[in-house]
């Protein structure tokens, strides 16, 4: 086999070169990329065994990583590779075997009227207090988004930005705005202990990248900024508005229940779902759905009668709303997506 760091330089440079999204390395296949929802096999590459892969993990983690990825069997960070490629690596197990994935992190966050993000939504991200929630599947685009959401404030306004993630992916520089980093575990110990940070400062956006262990500790943390003088911005993996709701509320013990219920519809601004589905002609097209916390959405959410926000949704489309499934028909009718690719969004 050749050097690690020039196999996988070459192989990720070949993946960026065709503006692939996402390649795959597991044992006894050969290696994979994901380009526009469709997946291509490097035919003209070794199969990959189990010595390939863990020389690979070898040189890419370092001491820490290795021992997190002992413990934990997982772990995701962000490397840079054959210069100035940044991937979110995420190290992983499956059928007891080590394997990896990567995701390629553009320079620069791209602009939001580019991604063909809902105008409605540019009014919501320059409030100054409440939550914002972005959802979606993995490799859905949340974390893309929630880039570019961070960006549009940085040019046009001036705020003080603080981001809590893990790993750190997209890097910002100063514009109008002042933007603070923190990955957790390297710059600062966990979720918590970076919101509390944030409450004792004075921030005007705290970003929340998604968050897989301590939602529990963390929500009660986020009404509190998200109800005094800081915008939330939070991204969670769920694929409905009405799902995410659920996913928050159920996050609560019994007893606290309802009063996560008045505390969601007191602070939140609205709630964005974005999916992916190929375009016709090529590419892929961002889909999305959009919750908006009017007096109606806050009283089903106060009532506990979350199954009701489907059809606020369906009957609020001139406020700016509107369901995934009418985002997908109005694509169809458009002639940018075809009607049998609807069910394959991601």
């Amino acid at each position: 086999m050749e050097i690690p760091s020039i196999f996988l330089n070459r192989i990720l440079a070949k993946t960026a070169k065709d503006k692939a999204s996402t390649m795959i390395l597991t044992v006894g296949s050969l290696p994979a990329f994901r380009v526009d929802n469709h997946l291509h096999i490097m035919e003209d590459e070794s199969m990959l065994t189990v010595e390939i892969i863990e020389k690979l993990i070898g040189f890419i983690l370092d001491a820490d990583e290795k021992k997190l990825l002992a413990d934990e069997k997982e772990v995701v960070v962000v490397k840079i590779f054959g210069g100035d490629f940044r991937f979110r690596v995420n190290v992983f197990y499956q059928k007891g075997l080590p394997a990896l994935s990567f995701h390629y992190i553009p320079a620069a966050p791209k602009k939001l009227t580019d991604l063909r993000f809902p105008e409605i939504l540019n009014n919501l991200i320059m409030c100054r207090s409440g939550l914002i929630i972005i959802a979606g599947s993995k490799f859905s685009g949340k974390t893309t988004i929630a880039a570019s959401i961070i960006e549009e404030v940085n040019i046009n306004k001036r705020r003080h930005i603080a981001t809590i993630e893990d790993p750190i992916e997209y890097l910002f520089v100063n514009k109008r705005s002042i933007i603070e980093q923190r990955q957790v575990g390297r710059d600062v110990k966990s979720v918590v202990k970076g919101l509390h940070h944030c409450l004792e400062e004075d921030v005007d956006i705290v970003y929340l990248g998604e968050i897989r262990k301590e939602l529990a500790e963390v929500l009660p943390l986020i009404f509190e900024l998200a109800s005094g003088n800081s915008l939330v911005v939070l991204e969670i993996n769920s694929n409905s508005a009405v799902r995410t709701v659920e996913k928050i509320l159920n996050s609560f013990d019994n007893n606290q229940t309802e009063s996560a219920r008045y505390n969601l519809a007191d602070v939140l601004v609205g709630i964005t779902v974005h999916k992916l589905v190929n375009r016709v002609g090529g590419g892929i097209i961002l889909v999305s759905e959009v919750l908006l916390a009017n007096a109606a959405v806050k009283s089903l959410i106060r009532e506990g009668k979350i199954y009701q926000l489907e059809s606020v949704m369906q009957t609020s489309r001139r406020e700016g709303m509107i369901s995934m499934d009418k985002a997908i028909e109005e694509l169809i009718e458009a002639g940018e997506i075809k009607p049998e690719e609807a069910g394959r969004v991601i």
